[in-house]
């Protein structure tokens, strides 16, 4: 599968195209969370990494082998924990998309990158370069503001309590 056609502007994180089918939901609070869905027949492994008290939240995808959409069908967790485990595992060593979303809907930045060693730090690294990339903004006032809304975030998500 092309991963560069997995996700568009626009749409809902746990359906990242028109054409997704199949949605299984594994864990979800008021939106899907974590599951599987099928595009072109592809069986896919979706999850919400992160979430900001802003309506931001960021998202990855990974295409799993038929076999393992085979098992994921069929899969069943004792907890949380043990699914977000096994969830990492699947992520773990490959090619992913990641992307972000703003009021569940997925925006313009996304990519595509290897996982290491975990999601969250393979997310830090997408992150770190979106905020690098506000400094080759060329207006200033752009600037400004990008980095101003990313000091009121951090901000609120650092002050102490």
């Amino acid at each position: 599968m092309n991963l560069d056609l997995m996700i568009k502007r626009g749409q809902f994180p746990w359906r990242p195209r028109p054409e997704a089918t199949e949605l299984d939901v594994w864990h979800e609070y008021e939106i899907p969370l974590t599951g599987t869905f099928r595009l072109g027949g592809q069986p896919v492994l979706f999850t919400q990494v992160l979430e900001s008290s802003h309506g931001l939240s960021a998202w990855a995808y990974v295409c799993l082998e038929p076999e393992e959409g085979d098992e994921a069908s069929m899969i069943t967790f004792a907890s949380t924990d043990e699914m977000r485990e096994f969830v990492e595992a699947k992520f773990r060593g490959r090619e992913a998309v990641l992307t972000l979303a703003r009021d569940d809907r997925i925006i313009d930045q996304w990519t595509r990158s290897r996982v290491k060693e975990d999601l969250s730090s393979t997310f830090e690294d997408f992150l770190n370069g979106i905020i690098r990339s506000v400094n080759e903004v060329s207006d200033p006032e752009q600037r400004i503001r990008a980095k101003f809304a990313g000091l009121e975030a951090a901000g609120s998500e650092l002050a102490p309590a």
